[in-house]
């Protein structure tokens, strides 16, 4: 699977994106060090974020002999995903159409979204995050690959919990394919699979933050999701989101919740008009929307990640020539 565009215009696109990162981060990296690593600690901001363990594991790997600094290790570890996501992205947009065009336009449209949804807080496992959905957005356009879906998922579970909203997500995806017949589901390998991710994804996600938290960081605010038993972290966030609504930040906090709502608007406005790779990929930009408003915070906008990762594969279907 070879790029379609030049690997010029992919380092040019992700060097563009590394600078907007340092110049809305510049004052905050060693506090954002401290977010991942503080996870490996058992000390995390919040108690939620203690399950997601594989991206602070993987950044703390970096500087296990004591070469760096946690600070540049971050700047390398945020380089080298920028990077490979941009990469990655691009070899599957290659997979699906020879159009140099649309596969440019849908580079630029996801690193300008992935920039204007900074937020003040950036982990690590963001961006790893990033990457398991833009293999999930490649595998809605090509079946073929489908049979990596299950390890894929399997390990996305160690690096945050929306690996769970995906698998329930291809799960319902498969119930609706085999016509809503059980017993075919239920021979269904992957589906099987999935199950036992979801239930894996459950015990892990409980049991991890239970076990290994220890106490909170002294750098949040929080801690309403301390004495909270779902998913031994998770609280129930629709009041905490409503009131964030008068919290001061009007103009930041109204124009959230209007590009939410004209995402929303756009995609049933459409629907009917949209073939079923397009719906597939509606659904998924709402299914990864909606718990924000649940279980996280509306105003922490890199919980947007994973959708604006369908929305552009949502954009460029719209532009693929091929037949879906």
């Amino acid at each position: 699977m070879q790029p379609k565009i030049s690997l010029y215009y992919i380092f040019f696109i992700s060097g563009v994106s590394l600078i907007f990162l340092d110049l809305l981060h510049s004052d905050n990296w060693n506090t954002l060090v401290d977010g991942s690593f503080d996870v490996i600690n058992r000390t995390p901001h919040w108690k939620v974020n203690q399950s997601r363990l594989m991206g602070p594991a993987l950044l703390k790997v970096i500087t296990v002999f004591n070469i760096i600094s946690g600070w540049l290790a971050l700047k390398l570890f945020v380089l080298f995903f920028v990077t490979l996501n941009n990469i990655f992205l691009v070899l599957c947009l290659s997979n699906i159409t020879d159009s140099k065009y649309e596969i440019l336009n849908a580079l630029i449209i996801f690193n300008s979204l992935f920039i204007i949804s900074q937020d003040v807080w950036l982990f690590a496992w963001d961006f790893i995050d990033i990457t398991f959905f833009i293999f999930y957005g490649f595998l809605l356009f090509k079946n073929e690959y489908l049979k990596y879906l299950v390890p894929i998922n399997f390990l996305h579970i160690f690096n945050r919990e929306s690996a769970l909203i995906m698998a329930s997500f291809f799960i319902l995806i498969l119930f609706f394919e085999k016509n809503k017949n059980i017993k075919k589901l239920f021979k269904d390998k992957i589906f099987l699979g999935l199950t036992f991710n979801f239930l894996f994804g459950l015990i892990y996600t409980y049991f991890s933050r239970k076990i290994l938290f220890i106490r909170q960081s002294d750098y949040t605010g929080g801690g309403q999701d301390l004495n909270n038993n779902f998913l031994g972290g998770n609280w129930v966030t629709p009041m905490y989101n409503y009131n964030s609504l008068f919290n001061g930040e009007n103009v930041s906090n109204a124009l959230i919740i209007l590009s939410l709502f004209l995402v929303f608007f756009l995609i049933i406005k459409n629907y009917k008009n949209f073939n079923a790779l397009q719906k597939k990929l509606s659904f998924g930009v709402i299914v990864n929307i909606l718990p924000i408003f649940i279980f996280g915070i509306f105003t922490e906008t890199r919980q947007y990640f994973p959708a604006i990762v369908l929305i552009t594969y949502l954009i460029f279907s719209t532009s693929y020539k091929q037949s879906l």
